[in-house]
């Protein structure tokens, strides 16, 4: 509901408490259809390292539908919005599963197209749905109360993230089928939908409505004036840039370059998802005893590691030391994101929220989704074309020392991040 005035402390804590409700849901359904099942779907289809590691990108590529969602929001609120897009986007998910039946008869690049189109509009009607989440964010909670729901919320969805993936753990390890896979996306579709209903249960104040109806683009010149957003933005680039190389590549070194079954797969992403639910609960508290700043340094200092693990990783599996690498960069990549809204929120005037939210999403998330994309498919096709009969883990390790030097260049965007300053409103 659209209140005529700022939201009282009971209205808040019922937003609060619907909207970690919804957290839980959303973890459980997108771990039924997330990037996880989505990548373990393309290896399954076939799909070449290639296009698995560009798949990694879409999440954030897909914010340039930030701009229809602002448009939506402007007539229904931000809390409606999201719950229109939610449904368009878990029935998007359900096209990507019928890539299976595309295959089935025999048209095997079509289906691998389906996969990467559904995959964008998936994570597009998502990024077009949480266009609003950082002002709402800011809308439903006083300063104090801030770093804390998002540590919780977080925390719940990985919760559900990980409820889920011991569920779908136990069902792939009776039958690891393709049509095993497009059942379990059909039923985290339908968990997405469901969990719309708390959405539309949360209050929200006329700012919402009003902040999505002016026009942004004077606001977006204010914000690029501000030395400390340009910084920002160059941080979260990297940042984002660092999790796309990262993340789907991990999963794929695990599948293709240990010839792991699917289940034991899950394993590694359970340990991931357990990392960030467990990091995103704390990371309030450490962002309130540290500073945002601290925990975002050194957040990205873990992250950095990853790719070196990966460098020196056995040749034979070892579940200890890969099970280290997955709690690694699951807990440095929440704890990353985390802080760096902590720290947004600590420096951007409350009335130019929206502008900045929409300007670093689409110049940060779309920019380091192209950027993502086009480097991690551009070595993995330079490492097949040289790498002859080469072991399959040489291959990965290669792209993890490449992916790493470009990192450690692109940190000093990071490192030169200053303190957060006292905003003014």
């Amino acid at each position: 509901m659209i209140y005529p005035g700022p939201l009282n402390r009971a209205q808040r804590l019922k937003t609060q408490k619907n909207y970690c409700s919804f957290a839980l849901l959303n973890g459980m359904s997108y771990m039924c259809l997330g990037e996880t099942v989505i990548v373990l779907f393309a290896i399954k289809l076939n799909a070449p390292n290639s296009m698995v590691a560009a798949l990694g990108a879409v999440i954030y590529f897909a914010f340039f539908m930030l701009p229809v969602g602002k448009l939506v929001a402007a007539r229904v609120g931000a809390a409606r919005s999201q719950a229109v897009f939610w449904t368009i986007r878990n029935i998007v998910a359900v096209g990507v599963g019928c890539s299976a039946i595309t295959a089935y008869f025999g048209y095997h690049t079509l289906a691998l197209i389906q996969i990467f189109i559904g995959a964008c509009l998936f994570y597009g009607m998502r990024a077009a749905g949480v266009v609003m989440s950082q002002p709402f964010i800011g809308d439903m909670t006083t300063a104090e109360e801030r770093p804390q729901l998002v540590g919780t919320s977080n925390a719940l969805f990985y919760s559900g993230c990980m409820g889920s993936l011991l569920i779908i753990w136990y069902i792939l390890s009776i039958s690891e089928s393709i049509w095993t896979i497009t059942g379990i996306i059909g039923a985290g579709a339908c968990l997405g939908v469901s969990s719309t209903y708390f959405i539309r249960r949360m209050d929200e104040s006329p700012a919402m409505l009003q902040a999505a109806r002016r026009a942004i683009w004077p606001e977006i010149r204010e914000v690029l004036s501000l030395p400390v957003i340009r910084k920002l933005i160059l941080a979260m680039f990297t940042n984002y840039l660092a999790v796309i190389m990262l993340g789907a590549s991990s999963m794929l070194s695990i599948k293709r370059g240990y010839g792991v079954s699917d289940t034991a797969a899950l394993y590694f992403s359970l340990m991931q998802f357990m990392a960030s639910g467990a990091l995103s609960f704390l990371s309030g508290r450490l962002t309130g005893r540290f500073g945002s700043r601290t925990c975002i340094f050194v957040s990205f200092s873990v992250l950095l590691m990853v790719p070196l693990l990966w460098l020196v990783a056995p040749y034979q599996l070892s579940y200890v030391y890969s099970s280290l690498i997955f709690l690694a960069f699951g807990g440095a990549y929440i704890v990353a994101n985390n802080s760096m809204l902590t720290y947004y929120l600590q420096i951007t005037p409350e009335r130019l929220w929206v502008a900045s939210s929409m300007l670093t999403s689409v110049v940060t998330s779309v920019g380091a989704g192209v950027a993502g994309m086009i480097i991690s498919s551009t070595i993995f096709k330079i490492i097949e074309k040289f790498s002859g009969d080469w072991v399959v883990l040489n291959r990965f390790k290669v792209y993890f020392l490449t992916a790493w030097i470009l990192l450690i260049i692109l940190s000093y965007f990071v490192w030169r991040l200053p303190e957060p300053q006292h905003k003014k409103n």
